[in-house]
């Protein structure tokens, strides 16, 4: 089964809505609020599993710390409510010392991702010069990384829509920071809820393209360990996730409070 990136963009709620709203709206009247597209979202639940590194470094419970393959520090998955059903977000912390090809900025966020937050709460009528900043900000962000989530761990190379033992969702990141702490790299980008409900499949990985992987790689839809940098997401999260998403299925909205999170282990 495999999801191909329109797909899993009517799926995964306020960020796809945004991301059309941003995309393809650069011309939305100007006396039209944002916040008429996507209302706040509130997180649900969110799951975390960490290294003993990270464990030491950040303060958490050595005891629940759990073997993670470098350059992985810690991943966790965020379930929050969106206007389609479920968005769930992956953040993955890692080694900074690693090349990744992001934007050249330090750090960006995108505004869809985050409008329940301030100052993006703020943005009720942005002007046209605004909306071409959000719009070329997803369009930075755009095929930086490809989640693959299949019944095998991939040995080489293959190809979204030709891989019949894997499902793939590619969306812009919401976010990123190269080093937010020191030694310690973030991003987020949103995965297909969907997916995590077949049992079929066991294995979870985040492909970002390295400054020396050939270009264009995630855009033509490819993935591959040899030439990629590889998260290797533990499966123990991934199950969560499916617990997580089946107890929250008929809760009403309305969530935890920021900053909450549950160990994974």
């Amino acid at each position: 089964m495999t999801f191909r990136t329109s797909s899993v963009l009517l799926a995964l709620g306020v960020t796809g809505a945004v991301y059309l709203l941003l995309g393809g709206q650069v011309n939305q009247p100007e006396n039209q609020p944002m916040e008429q597209a996507p209302p706040p979202s509130s997180t649900m639940e969110t799951g975390f599993s960490y290294s003993t590194g990270l464990a030491a470094k950040f303060g958490l419970p050595a005891d629940d710390a759990i073997p993670l393959q470098a350059p992985l520090f810690g991943a966790a998955i965020e379930i929050k409510d969106g206007i389609a059903g479920k968005v769930c977000v992956l953040h993955v912390l890692y080694d900074a010392s690693i090349d990744i090809r992001l934007p050249e900025a330090q750090s960006m966020q995108a505004l869809g991702s985050n409008m329940d937050v301030f100052p993006n709460g703020f943005l009720q009528r942005p002007d046209k010069d605004l909306r071409k900043f959000f719009a070329a900000q997803v369009g930075a962000l755009a095929n930086r990384a490809m989640f693959r989530y299949g019944k095998n761990a991939l040995e080489g190379g293959a190809t979204s829509g030709d891989d019949a033992d894997g499902s793939y969702t590619s969306m812009p990141l919401n976010a990123y920071n190269r080093e937010f702490v020191p030694g310690i790299g973030w991003l987020a980008m949103s995965i297909n809820c969907e997916l995590a409900a077949h049992e079929e499949y066991r294995h979870a990985a985040l492909y970002v393209e390295s400054n020396a992987s050939p270009s264009d790689m995630i855009l033509n839809g490819h993935v591959n360990p040899t030439k990629m940098i590889e998260f290797q997401i533990p499966q123990v999260l991934i199950d969560s996730m499916r617990s997580s998403l089946r107890a929250v299925a008929d809760a009403p909205p309305g969530g935890r409070r920021a900053g909450k999170f549950t160990i994974v282990k």
